[in-house]
């Protein structure tokens, strides 16, 4: 019999030491014993034996961990190698372990257990056959922290060791035979925040361990939702990022896409507009993967959008709830692959709130809050408008139209117009009021939302429950605008048996956005009553004065009369969501998933333009006015409806060999086919008193009516293995094989592989024993392939004819008797040899977590490289037809993201802090030769990034007459220029300026003035939580982003009815500010010179926004409880609070560059959340 005696020997004693370095501790020796009778371990009788270890073996032999243990325990073991199988593997992880149970764990699997003779002596002695020692028991319940329901299906485990337990329908679990000693016991499960405690355990004992989770998701990366499944995060080996849903909480918006702004590292959330409904967001990850960018489609894949999935059935953020969000994840890189051909911009995973099981848990929130104008152009007072009119007559050789005298009254504000001095002969006046349009129009916004959720469920089931109405007010005032929002969801699981098990989810929406009329032709709508509003004349008066609309001279609008009279007009999409999955147990290891999912959209739009009366200011005439066509009133309906069918089948498998192989995979095919179907309406000729707007009521001499409709469809093959050796070596393979009906047939199909790489290093011994038990680092290796189909039409393979025509402005073209209204045409050339993009990912990565879980840092670098970009090829002009698009372009880009996470607790206050930081720059390899520009932006140029700017580069003003005289020689300089005027260097050296060179592709005198892609994306996140009080700060911005001021309102006086910009006042030249930044104020052409695409006109619009603010308080549990609640939080929250930048003009930074988009606000919501 075999035993291992542990005793003083002395230093000569045979043997062989478990490391081969000299040590100054007792030694202790391996020796030959008879089985000894056990007796309960006294750990007080051996100061050895009982001191605390921190150990982390994974697949360490047991000589290692042998040496390990003695190193730290300070004693030698000395053994002989026949007497032990030192070769086999350890694991073991564990914090202030005793020593002794250490021995016990490490020789678990070794064929000895530990005994304790009664002269203290402990022995090692071959386990006879039987049933093993008993060393001890951990046993309790996991509950909910709110509700204190029970929690099924968490997981607890014994931290740095294979013992763990699922809980069961009760919320109980156990887990025996756990070596005696302390021990840190970890429970876990999606969607709370995972507990960690340490616990003694004593031989021959059940320790009771109760745990209680809080439904908090600052944890949620250790369970991340990957392609048909899940993982741990330390078995992720692909580039894939999690959103914290607190990120979603008592956030003032409906949009998903508005709440994790910043929040996620490589990814690009852009606002375009602050009308409700219409924020018009693009998402983008990493940076662009194609030229050919469109809007998202039906397949919810667009050329430069990730592939949105919701709980597994392709969907739309937009229509999404964020009340229901559980988690999300983005797959950045070849982890995408597994979606193959809609995967190239990335996918970003989804997944919705499940209920819990027994009682149920209602919770009520409800939050109000105003919002408030920012981001406005500043524009001028009559006062500074005059001033600057005067100048830029001057300038011109003209006159100045304000006399002093005319000046003081308008300085004083006199309310007595005169006879225009240029117009009065036309009915014209001059006002000396000065009209702020802004306080005129536009108002503060109200909204509120009010959300009711249930959860709960039996022995066998579980519903989560969830209503939403959101009213979100606009900012015009009188007029129609705004959107209200209708959200209903249940998410039902049904267990059929301990094998079959049902997931269902029912989703519907109802959204309705209110607008101005005359959107479908144009002009007199939302955002053109917003350009009025900004650039209105101060100079002109809201009313006459008998308090009509007043017309404004010169065909200018007048925004508070189209806010007043403009006719409405609404929006109305409806979506019904269905989403079943079955999973069948098949045998251990090996489930069987079918999924199938089918989504409704319907989109209804009434349209209606109203001329509206405006008077001049003495009332003596009136025309019925519409910027969308003055001699018409119309009507116009339009429906569609879509319809999106998918389903998955796929077989997961998943076991354990030997405690070390630890191997999953994963096999299915798809199938997804979408109808689409649209028809439209409209007349023309209404009365403008009118109060029915009927289509039939219209006059049917101008009707049009328009429908059609579009099938596609998508087959998939696709598979994944998994792999893990000894938790330290990590590889995964994703395989994907999709057939579009975009194609050809023999081009119909595509492959795409991708494969990743992990290292866990931290779990080699020689590293190992430098870091904590928590600690994890990790590398990580990828490359994959991803398809992309957008930029391809439907039927591009097909000869199509169009037939239609323009509404309502173009005449009817008869054909025959009856006037039938058509035309037809050819759709373009097509051809048969296009296929998929495929763009090609390369990915290496670094995860650390450090200092007892307490600093986690991610870091990754890409390359993505698009070489069958579809391109447009050029032919002479006399093919009379548009060529279709080749395969042939090549676009790359590449980048980096950086995380730097720390948590902790201070004196009891817990905090969370965390920074991203990422960057995507991008280059246009191969553009068929393409190498002509333009001034401005140029959307696409071989050699450079898309979306660049080209621009001279400004040479400051010309100042004196020998200046004027000197750059006049130049060729291409205007005969009109003057001092005061712009000077554009001559780069090239050719003697004039000029765009191009004298050599085809050679560039003239202008410069890449930079491009408009956001550079320097980050984010900053803090979370406090003392006692009953709790504070979120989240900051978001961008490092590096050029603005060129671009459009009429780049310059002042792009027209004389065009009010300029109020940031050029005083800040250009004249005679007495000769050294002025800016060019002389003028009406004349040379204006045009001045102000056109420079280094003058880029500004860095890079910028920090505090994003989101919340202060929340929970109210004390006795006074809650007393009120039959259980849970009650208060809060504030402020959304796009404060902002820093250097846009001058009250641009905001985020805005497009020709500045009168719809303004964004600030927001500010008080809310609370009831839980009963």
């Amino acid at each position: 019999m075999l035993a291992l005696a542990l005793a003083a020997v002395p230093h000569g004693a045979a043997g062989q030491m478990s490391d081969p370095s000299e040590s100054r501790g007792p030694r202790f020796l391996l020796a030959m014993a008879e089985r000894a009778k056990p007796v309960p371990l006294d750990l007080k009788r051996s100061a050895v034996l009982r001191q605390p270890l921190s150990l982390a073996f994974d697949g360490a032999t047991l000589k290692e961990a042998l040496a390990e243990i003695s190193r730290q325990a300070g004693l030698d073991l000395v053994y002989a190698d026949d007497d032990l199988p030192i070769a086999m593997p350890v694991s073991l992880r564990a914090d202030r372990i005793t020593v002794a149970a250490a021995l016990t764990d490490v020789l678990l699997d070794a064929g000895v257990d530990i005994v304790f003779t009664p002269d203290g002596r402990a022995t090692l002695v071959k386990r006879p056959a039987g049933p093993a020692l008993q060393l001890g028991s951990i046993a309790g319940t996991v509950t909910a922290a709110e509700a204190g329901a029970p929690l099924e299906r968490a997981t607890v485990v014994v931290v740095g060791t294979r013992l763990s337990a699922e809980t069961d329908a009760t919320g109980r679990y156990s887990i025996s035979a756990v070596p005696v000693g302390t021990h840190r016991v970890r429970a876990r499960m999606l969607g709370y925040a995972p507990v960690d405690t340490s616990v003694v355990v004593e031989e021959n004992q059940e320790t009771a361990l109760d745990f209680q989770l809080k439904a908090h998701a600052i944890e949620l990366e250790a369970v991340v939702a990957v392609g048909y499944g899940e993982k741990t995060k330390e078995n992720l080996t692909g580039a894939i990022s999690t959103v914290d849903p607190k990120i979603l909480e008592s956030t003032p918006v409906t949009n998903t896409l508005a709440a994790i702004q910043g929040a996620i590292p490589g990814v690009l959330v852009q606002r375009l507009s602050g009308q409700p409904g219409v924020e018009g967001f693009n998402l983008n990850v990493r940076g662009l993967s194609s030229t050919n960018n469109k809007n998202a489609d039906a397949e919810g894949a667009g050329g430069n959008t990730p592939l949105v999935l919701i709980d597994g059935i392709p969907g739309n953020l937009d229509l999404l709830n964020p009340v229901d969000i559980e988690a999300i994840s983005v797959l950045k890189d070849a982890s995408a692959s597994i979606y193959g051909a809609r995967a190239a911009n990335g996918v970003v995973l989804v997944t919705t709130k499940k209920g819990t099981r027994f009682a149920p848990k209602f919770t009520y929130s409800s939050n109000v809050g105003i919002s408030k104008l920012e981001g406005m152009m500043d524009t001028p007072n009559h006062y500074q408008m005059a001033i600057m009119d005067n100048e830029a007559n001057i300038h011109a050789g003209a006159a100045p139209m304000y006399t002093p005298d005319l000046l003081q009254r308008v300085r004083v504000g006199d309310p007595n117009p005169i006879p225009h001095p240029l117009y009065g002969s036309s009915g014209w006046m001059l006002f000396f009021t000065s009209t702020d349009w802004r306080s005129a129009v536009l108002q503060n916004g109200f909204e509120h939302q009010q959300t009711l959720t249930v959860s709960g469920g039996g022995p066998n089931s579980s519903y989560y429950l969830s209503g939403t109405y959101a009213d979100q007010g606009g900012v015009i005032r009188y007029a129609n605008d705004g959107a209200k929002r209708y959200n209903l969801r249940l998410n039902y699981d049904y267990d059929f048996s301990k094998r079959i098990r049902l997931e269902s989810k029912l989703a519907l929406e109802n959204r309705d956005r209110r607008d101005l009329g005359g959107l479908s032709a144009a002009w007199d709508n939302t955002s053109w009553t917003i350009i009025e509003t900004i650039f209105g004349m101060p100079n002109h008066p809201v009313y006459t004065r008998s308090g009509h609309n007043y017309f404004a001279q010169g065909g200018w609008g007048n925004a508070v009369a189209q806010a007043r009279e403009a006719a409405p007009a609404s929006y109305g999409t409806r979506s019904v969501n269905t989403n079943f999955k079955v999973t069948f147990d098949v045998v251990e290891g090996l489930k069987l998933n079918l999924q199938s999912g089918i989504s409704y959209r319907s989109d209804d739009n009434t349209d209606i333009a109203k001329g509206y009366p405006l008077y001049t200011w003495d009332d003596s005439h009136v025309q019925y006015y519409s910027i969308a066509n003055p001699d018409q009133n119309w009507a116009y309906d339009f429906h569609s409806e879509n319809v999106h069918r998918s389903y998955f089948g796929y077989l997961q498998f998943h076991r354990v060999f030997g405690e070390r192989h630890d191997l999953e995979l994963m096999a299915g095919v798809s199938h997804e086919d979408n109808d689409s179907s649209w028809f439209s309406a409209g007349r023309v000729n209404y009365f403008t008193n009118q109060e029915v707007w009927a289509l039939r009521l219209g006059s049917s001499a101008n009707m049009s009516n328009d429908g059609g409709g579009e099938q596609w469809a998508i087959r998939s093959g696709f598979s994944r293995l998994s792999y893990v050796l000894d938790h330290k070596y990590l590889l995964e393979a994703n395989l994907r094989y999709d057939g579009s009906s975009r194609f050809a047939p023999d081009k119909r199909w595509g492959f795409f592989p991708g494969v990743s790489l992990g290292w866990r290093f931290s779990n080699e011994p020689f590293i190992r024993r430098h870091l904590g038990p928590s600690d994890d680092l990790k590398l990580r290796l990828s490359y994959g392939r991803t398809g992309n189909q957008q930029g391809v039409g439907l039927y591009d393979y097909v000869q199509l004819i169009g037939i239609g025509r323009p509404w309502p402005h173009d005449y009817p073209i008869s054909f025959g008797q009856g006037g039938q209204d058509r035309s037809a045409f050819l759709s373009g050339m097509v051809t048969k040899n296009r296929t998929w993009e495929t763009v090609a990912t390369s990915n290496v990565g670094l995860d650390a977590t450090l200092f007892s879980s307490k600093l986690d840092v991610t870091f990754d670098y890409f390359i993505k490289r698009n070489s069958d970009m579809l391109i447009p090829v050029t032919y002479p002009s006399l093919l009379g037809a548009q060529a279709p698009y080749s395969n042939s372009g090549n676009l790359k880009t590449w980048g980096f993201e950086a995380t730097l996470g720390w948590k902790g607790e201070v004196g009891g206050l817990r905090y969370r802090t965390s920074v991203s930081l990422s960057d995507a720059k991008n280059k246009v390899v191969n553009y068929g030769g393409q190498d002509t520009y333009l001034l401005g932006l140029n959307y696409v140029r071989q050699g450079y990034p898309i979306n660049t700017y080209f621009g001279y580069v400004f040479d400051g003003l010309i100042r004196t007459q020998a200046e004027l005289d000197a750059y006049k020689t130049l060729g291409g300089v205007p005969s009109d220029i003057g001092i005061g005027d712009a000077k554009y260097k001559d780069l090239n050296g050719d003697g004039k300026i000029s765009l191009y060179g004298d050599n085809p592709g050679q560039d003239g005198d202008v410069i890449n003035l930079g491009n408009s892609s956001p550079r320097y994306i980050y984010g900053i996140n803090l979370e406090l939580e003392w006692k009953s009080f709790d504070l979120g700060i989240f900051a978001h911005g961008v490092g590096k982003r050029m603005l060129l001021r671009d459009g009429d309102y780049r310059m002042p006086w792009s027209d004389w009815w065009r009010q300029p910009p109020l940031f050029y006042y005083n800040q250009t030249w004249n005679e007495d500010r000769s050294d002025a930044p800016y060019p002389r104020l003028t009406h004349g052409n040379i204006r045009f010179w001045n102000w056109q695409a420079s280094t003058l006109q880029v500004v860095d619009a890079a910028y920090l926004r505090l994003k989101k603010l919340v202060i929340g308080y929970t109210l004390p549990e006795a006074l809650v409880r007393r009120a039959r609640m259980t849970r009650a939080r208060m809060y504030f929250t402020g959304f796009d609070l404060w902002e820093k930048h250097n846009v001058r003009g009250g641009w905001d930074p985020e805005s497009a560059s020709h500045g009168f988009n719809y303004p964004f606000q600030r927001q500010y919501s008080f809310g609370m959340d009831i839980t009963f």
